[in-house]
């Protein structure tokens, strides 16, 4: 059975810029507590904030991952 959205006109959004890692990376798939969507990547988009939050939090692990790899490599 299909899931009916209720209307979300009043939810908070948050703008979010998620970089293309190739040429023909064009979107990147995001879900959130069984919900999902596909967010376009190379340009600043507007999501709910459960995604935002989520991209965001990715970001920041992707972050720490190359610094401790930059750590290492250095020895």
């Amino acid at each position: 059975m299909a899931k009916v959205l209720e209307n979300r006109s009043a939810e908070e959004m948050k703008t979010v810029f998620i970089p293309r890692t190739s040429k023909n990376d064009t979107e990147r798939y995001v879900a959130v507590n069984g919900e999902n969507m596909l967010i376009q990547t190379g340009k600043a988009v507007e999501v709910p904030l459960r995604f935002a939050e989520v991209i965001e939090s990715s970001q920041r692990q992707d972050s720490a991952a190359e610094a401790f790899i930059e750590a290492f490599a250095k020895n």
